[in-house]
């Protein structure tokens, strides 16, 4: 994946279910998905300035993880959200 890509995600978050620790996001297909606080912080980020290397970088300063652990966590989740009508780029 291109470092420099600056994603955008698309939809809305539209509920949260604190007991499940899990955000409920709703597509502009009015498909919806519970997704992790981690995967909310990454799509929020999405906003077509921040390219993929920035996300990267968030998440390493925010989990104090190496940044080969996090660069395939955050592949992951943009690929996720992308493939569901979350995310473009």
């Amino acid at each position: 994946m291109d470092l420099d890509v600056r994603p955008i995600h698309s939809g809305q978050r539209v509920g949260l279910e604190l007991s499940r620790r899990q955000i409920v996001l709703k597509n502009e297909e009015g498909d919806t998905k519970e997704v992790a606080p981690l995967v909310y912080v990454v799509w929020r980020k999405c906003n077509s300035e921040n390219t993929v290397n920035d996300l990267i970088e968030y998440c390493v300063d925010r989990t104090r993880k190496s940044k080969e652990f996090i660069s395939g966590i955050v592949f992951d989740i943009l690929k996720d959200l992308k493939n569901t009508g979350f995310l473009e780029y």
